[in-house]
């Protein structure tokens, strides 16, 4: 976004609230004008600076980490099955087998068939349940920085006798092109804000993170074979 277009959309949004001021009834547009002190922080920066996000950023990080370990162990098992499976029905094929131990391997296989059955159950159902834990863990997660932040915001406006205070980044917003607010670089407190949060930053956090919940990485081996029908 050009500098233009940021200081458009700012105008605007600070029109905006203006007429939200002066809507509520709190004052006159005329006095308003005349006495607003409007501040700006730039929420996403504050988000994404902040030492408490790269914390739970790898926090996060190793419970995905946990969770592939899990799942890939749980598909070695079904792969180990498949395998058994798989060498079973050759076994069954054997033209030299008598019919008695045809019928034994016969049976051996739909007994495999019906683990390999659970097994791939077990993979899935782990699967949804670690993808809805990690969300969860996320959105958790987020919820305490953004509240953190937000108090931290609000105090400061509290404390600076502010009229409004706006975000300056659109990080709040759902619309395709972000929402930004005019307010004057002078009253942009978003590095005294990052410097009280950081006061107490451990050292060797990550260097960046992402914004809200992330996706979680499609594990880099599957089951190998698709599960197979019961022996005739």
């Amino acid at each position: 976004m050009t500098d233009t277009t940021m200081n458009r959309h700012r105008l605007t949004l600070t029109f905006i609230a203006t007429l939200a001021v002066a809507a509520a009834g709190w004052v006159t547009p005329a006095t308003f004008a005349q006495s607003a002190k409007i501040g700006s922080v730039d929420m996403r920066r504050i988000y994404e600076e902040f030492y408490k996000t790269k914390v739970a950023q790898r926090s996060f990080d190793e419970s995905v980490a946990a969770y592939r370990k899990d799942y890939q162990q749980r598909v070695n098992d079904y792969n180990k099955l498949n395998e058994e499976f798989q060498k079973l029905r050759e076994e069954s094929n054997n033209p030299a087998l008598t019919q008695e131990k045809r019928e034994q391997k016969a049976k051996a296989v739909n007994d495999k068939v019906l683990e390999l059955r659970k097994s791939l159950e077990a993979v899935k159902e782990f699967e949804q349940n670690s993808q809805q834990y990690l969300n969860d863990l996320r959105r958790r997660q987020n919820d305490a920085i953004l509240k953190e932040i937000l108090e931290a915001v609000r105090k400061k406006g509290r404390d600076g006798a502010y009229t409004v205070i706006v975000d300056s980044s659109g990080f709040g917003t759902v619309a395709a092109v972000p929402m930004a607010v005019y307010a004057d670089e002078k009253l942009d407190f978003t590095d005294v804000v990052l410097k009280g949060l950081n006061a107490n930053a451990p050292a060797n956090l990550p260097t960046s993170v992402g914004p809200g919940p992330a996706s979680l990485p499609v594990p880099s081996t599957t089951p190998r074979t698709p599960l197979p029908a019961p022996a005739p």
